[in-house]
């Protein structure tokens, strides 16, 4: 999956937000407008593992068991976790995690 998720997200969102607002000015109810607001809101605030960083500083953080091949790179990632926080960061393992062939 590329990572030019972002603008059709944003573009879903305001089309949905625009049809509820109409909705709502016709008489209907204002729920449609709501669900394309919080689609915006999650589209804007989302987070992404697209900057891969390095091993995280400081005492709290912890890998977890979670790994995954990053789509963008091919990379090898490992979720590390910080309890105190509740954050999580991508970090790349520097393997390459795509299977020979592919």
């Amino acid at each position: 999956m590329s990572g030019n998720w972002r603008p059709w997200a944003l573009m879903a969102s305001a089309f949905v937000a625009l049809c509820g607002l109409a909705v709502w000015e016709w008489g209907g109810g204002p729920v449609l407008l709501i669900i394309g607001i919080l689609m915006l809101v999650t589209a804007l605030l989302e987070r992404t593992y697209g900057n891969l960083a390095g091993r995280p500083l400081g005492d709290n953080w912890r890998p977890t068991d979670e790994k995954f091949v990053d789509p963008e790179s091919g990379r090898l990632v490992t979720v590390w976790f910080d309890p105190a926080t509740g954050d999580r960061k991508y970090v790349s393992d520097g393997k390459d995690g795509r299977k020979p062939g592919a």
